[in-house]
């Protein structure tokens, strides 16, 4: 959906992973700071999308609830540094003067607070945009909610639920953490299924098939038309277990109890708010 077609809709969310943006602003700033970018980010993305209510999530300290079931994940990944923890903390004193909400939620993701929050917006009637560069909340895509991916790598992409199926290889949004059980993720320390590649994964999901679809009909894999497909019905029979926790691991809760109000989070005021303090610094 184009941003002039969002317009038509009274009710605009614009959903904002903070620490993405704000990460992005401490890379590119050559003073390691975060705010003056972060402000600058938000800025255009408020004149890009016109929203009417605007929220900001960030992860809280570790460990979540994915730490506690799983203890290597994201083990990978070197500590953050306490510079930037400092910048954050003046980040959130910054946006309580511009009256931005914002929101870390003990135990649980940033992802998962906007995962809750989407689906909370959908039945309020909101249209959704969601700012990030983590590509995992593409599963939290359906006909009213899109996602702007920024990167250092490439230009910004924005996805609806076609062009996320077009960049998965037919795999629907909502399959992902399917996907993800079985070739794991490599950004989060998540193995998957030893053995299993990409190509397969998606041969075996067939665009829309679950975890469930797959394990109840082991046989229809020995026989799908790729290669070794008799080995990998027998990794996914001897990992069963290990499939579905890698899903679930790789899964964005979306029922959180959350002490938010999506109503009450209007964005009236706020470019005009981010400019002052902009000038100030």
């Amino acid at each position: 959906m184009k941003t002039s077609d969002k317009t038509k809709f009274t009710k605009r969310l614009l959903l904002v992973d903070g620490h993405a943006v704000a990460f992005r602003s401490w890379f590119q700033s050559d003073s390691q700071s975060v705010v003056p970018g972060f402000l600058n980010h938000l800025m255009s993305s408020i004149e890009d999308h016109n929203p009417t209510h605007l929220i900001v999530a960030f992860d809280p300290p570790p460990p979540t609830f994915r730490h506690k079931i799983y203890s290597d994940y994201k083990a990978n990944r070197p500590p953050v540094p306490d510079e930037f923890l400092e910048e954050c903390s003046n980040l959130f004193v910054t946006l309580d003067c511009i009256e931005v909400e914002h929101h870390q939620e003990e135990g649980y993701e940033a992802d998962d607070v906007l995962g809750t929050l989407t689906k909370s917006a959908s039945s309020l009637g909101f249209i959704t945009t969601i700012i990030t560069s983590d590509l995992d909340l593409l599963q939290l895509l359906t006909d009213d909610v899109s996602v702007e991916v920024f990167s250092q790598y490439w230009p910004t992409r924005t996805f609806d639920v076609e062009r996320a199926k077009s960049h998965f290889d037919g795999i629907e949004p909502r399959r992902i953490p399917d996907l993800k059980g079985l070739v794991g993720d490599r950004s989060d320390n998540l193995p998957g299924v030893k053995g299993i590649g990409a190509v397969a994964a998606k041969a075996i999901l067939n665009g829309d098939s679950s975890l469930e679809d797959v394990y109840q009909d082991l046989g229809r894999i020995a026989e799908l038309p790729i290669r070794g497909a008799k080995r990998i019905s027998r990794l996914l029979s001897e990992n069963k277990k290990e499939a579905y926790k890698m899903r679930m691991l790789a899964t964005i809760v979306v029922d959180v109890e959350l002490d938010i109000d999506i109503e009450k989070s209007l964005c009236e005021g706020v470019l005009q708010r981010i400019e002052s303090s902009l000038e100030r610094t």
